[in-house]
């Protein structure tokens, strides 16, 4: 199926590794002009690596967490067609919850909005089950819960002109991932939590970047104010 991305220019914040990284390779695979950025130089040279045989792809070192800078950012790309907001500290600081997830999510939404001038744009927030899930009282889930909302009322105030959804990943298990660091330490628990899980095992980070291209598409056009759970039928059997 051609989800129609090509020439199309895609932002994507957190694009140089795990679940970003993927979405950055499909949305490149699908023929578009993929720009993204990371915190780490580092791991952005090893993401460019990796997707050497792309030619449209465009890298940033970049903290989003600083308005500015974030904005000087959209102004060299122009006109953008889907905006990607994939940025977590991932952190139980409520500080730094707030600082990078919640308010730089926020503030780079509202940058890119005036630069959505093309027909059919689309943001697409990646968020978490962890929002879902009444017994997760970190900063990170009840942070991922208030942008869920915020990212649903954006899909009513602009709706007709822009659609806003939000994939909600299960547990993802991907290189220097935290589910691989848990596989590393305790492989145990992590085997317990593997045989728990409704389908014997952890998403791909490719899994998540499936759903979150096809509902960024044109072939998705009628969906917006949506929370897509990618999670393999975690969130269901941990409500039981």
């Amino acid at each position: 199926m051609d989800l129609n991305f090509k020439g199309k220019n895609i932002v994507i914040t957190g694009g140089s590794s795990g679940i970003g990284a993927s979405m950055v390779k499909t949305f490149l695979e699908e023929g578009a002009n993929v720009y993204f950025c990371g915190r780490s130089q580092e791991k952005i040279d090893l993401a460019l690596e990796n997707l050497k045989d792309f030619k449209h792809v465009f890298s940033k070192q970049l903290d989003v967490s600083k308005e500015a800078d974030f904005k000087a950012w959209i102004a060299e790309i122009g006109t953008v067609d889907v905006f990607i907001p994939n940025v977590s500290a991932l952190s139980g600081s409520w500080e730094e919850s707030i600082d990078i997830d919640l308010l730089a999510t926020v503030k780079n939404i509202e940058a890119v909005i005036p630069a959505m001038t093309n027909p059919n744009p689309a943001v697409t927030f990646i968020g978490s089950i962890s929002a879902n899930i009444s017994d997760s009282a970190s900063a990170y889930a009840s942070i991922k819960a208030a942008l869920t909302h915020y990212v649903y009322s954006l899909s009513k105030q602009y709706a007709g002109k822009i659609r806003f959804n939000t994939i909600a990943p299960g547990s993802t298990l991907f290189p220097g991932g935290g589910w691989d660091g848990y596989r590393i330490a305790a492989p145990t628990e992590f085997k317990a939590k593997e045989d728990a899980h409704p389908m014997g095992r952890l998403a791909s980070p490719e899994e998540i970047a499936n759903a979150a291209v096809f509902i960024s598409s044109t072939r998705a056009s009628y969906i917006s104010g949506e929370v897509l759970h990618v999670d393999g039928g975690e969130l269901a059997s941990a409500r039981l």
